[in-house]
């Protein structure tokens, strides 16, 4: 099927990781009867050859890098012109709670934005110290104070999301659970920023994103960060006890609102009804937990385990999109792939050129193309000078050929630490 997402290409020019999602000819002429085909092998393009001269390849579901590579700038930039169009029609079939009622423009760059971030940061971790000293006491804890926190990082996310998420991506504080609550909180509010909801109700995202997980804190400690693909089955029903310990800290030791408590309530859940721990489908599950399901399970997908590394953001959101078909609503799935893009903010990428940079900031409309930070020569020996470009731009390397991402590295490689050029 042709959408705005396609660009149309000479089927001798398709690469291994293309996703094909029409052609010039019918589908019941090849050896391929179902629609669409990622190409896997050279074999593929072959048969391809036999029946069709031009190919229409969809650059969200084709492989990032491969798509960057070989399909032309100015194609991948007439692709991105129609994103917008493409979200305004996804939003619009979503539940009216969710439905855009604010586009909020960057009005601070991420460099600018960072000392505000670092600072809205440092107050969420003091916040859940108090927090979890209250639980283990079984004392109330004062969620009015927790809201002016969580409003401090609000308007920070606000004024240019990157910088939270900047953080969120390489800050540690050697406590996991603190780690994975200020992510999900993040990840909530610049998932409400993208959708256009507004401050208000992005405040009780960003407090239902930092309290989802609560519960883990009453699990023992060998279990209260282990990946659910990496649990026993009687860690599993142990696990699944969280929400339950959760509800049961923001009903009785908080004055949380009741979207807060449906977020922590039913962030497992799934729309064909094999979340736990009601079982819940698709309209019975409050829009706010929709939307915690997903950012959960990105950050599940991201983290990793040891001897098992996360994955890249491209199979992350591969991923979603195969669960969408289940449990997670597709849409909205779509709208946070947006929202993150290819290359997550404070990614380390290697570059055409051989030269590794950091990725900045996102280019909200043409995701393939973020600006970045140029740290690295092709030796992978430090500039004593970073280099800023943005790839919207044709810059050319001192080689003569135009910048450009070659593939994701893991953050660590080549001995790069990310964090001592922000933190």
């Amino acid at each position: 099927m042709i959408s705005n997402s396609t660009v149309e290409i000479p089927v001798q020019n398709l690469q291994i990781g293309m996703y094909v999602s029409d052609l010039d000819c019918s589908w019941l002429e090849t050896p391929y009867l179902i629609q669409g085909l990622l190409i896997q092998s050279r074999n593929d393009v072959e048969k391809l050859q036999h029946h069709c001269t031009h190919v229409y390849v969809d650059v969200d579901r084709s492989e990032p890098f491969v798509i960057q590579k070989h399909i032309p700038h100015s194609l991948l930039k007439i692709s991105s012109e129609y994103i917008k169009q493409k979200q305004d029609n996804e939003l619009s079939t979503l539940d009216p709670l969710l439905h855009r009622v604010k586009t909020y423009d960057d009005i601070r760059t991420a460099e600018q934005e960072i000392p505000s971030a670092q600072k809205a940061y440092n107050f969420i971790l003091t916040l859940l110290d108090d927090v979890n000293s209250n639980i283990e006491r079984n004392i109330k804890f004062d969620t009015r104070a927790a809201l002016e926190v969580v409003e401090t990082l609000c308007e920070s996310v606000i004024r240019n999301p990157d910088a939270a998420l900047l953080l969120a991506q390489l800050k540690t504080t050697g406590k996991e659970l603190y780690d994975n609550a200020v992510k999900a909180s993040v990840h909530m509010l610049a998932f409400g920023r993208h959708l256009g909801l507004p401050r208000r109700e992005l405040i009780v995202l960003g407090l239902g994103g930092l309290l989802m997980d609560i519960g883990k804190q009453r699990l023992p400690k060998e279990i209260q960060t282990k990946s659910s693909l990496s649990l026993k089955p009687n860690e599993c029903k142990q696990m699944k006890q969280h929400i339950a310990y959760g509800v049961e800290i923001v009903t009785q030791l908080s004055d949380a609102s009741d979207e807060v408590i449906k977020i922590v309530t039913q962030h497992h859940e799934r729309e064909n009804g094999n979340g736990y721990p009601q079982g819940l489908h698709a309209n019975q599950i409050h829009p706010y937990s929709r939307m915690a399901v997903i950012v959960d399970c990105y950050q599940e997908l991201m983290g990793g385990q040891p001897g098992m590394p996360g994955l890249r953001a491209f199979e992350a959101f591969k991923e979603l999109r195969g669960n969408g078909q289940s449990g997670l609503n597709f849409a909205l799935v779509e709208q946070f792939a947006q929202c993150i893009g290819v290359f997550p903010i404070g990614s380390l990428v290697e570059l055409n050129t051989g030269e590794v940079a950091i990725v900045l900031t996102h280019n909200r409309t043409q995701r393939f193309f973020p600006r970045i930070m140029i740290i690295c020569d092709i030796k992978k020996n430090p500039y004593d000078a970073p280099i800023i470009v943005d790839l919207r731009k044709t810059v050319l390397s001192p080689t003569g050929i135009a910048y450009a991402i070659a593939k994701d590295l893991p953050q660590g490689t080549f001995g790069i630490d990310a964090k001592k050029y922000y933190l």
